[in-house]
């Protein structure tokens, strides 16, 4: 799960969440530096959204 926050602490509550819920959460930095990699612009699609980011090992 990517997470992406101005908040540090809001996101860190998230990403404790989401390893709760089984989720390995991947923090992309502030919304203006990693928040890109995640959002639609225009008619694509964001870079990540789209990765294949599974490691079996």
């Amino acid at each position: 799960m990517f997470l992406a926050s101005d908040d540090d602490e809001a996101a860190a509550e998230v990403g404790a969440l989401a390893e709760q819920l089984g989720f390995a959460p991947i923090r992309l930095g502030r919304l203006s530096e990693g928040g890109w990699l995640v959002h639609a612009r225009g008619k694509s699609w964001g870079y990540l959204i789209f990765k294949d980011l599974i490691s079996f090992g």
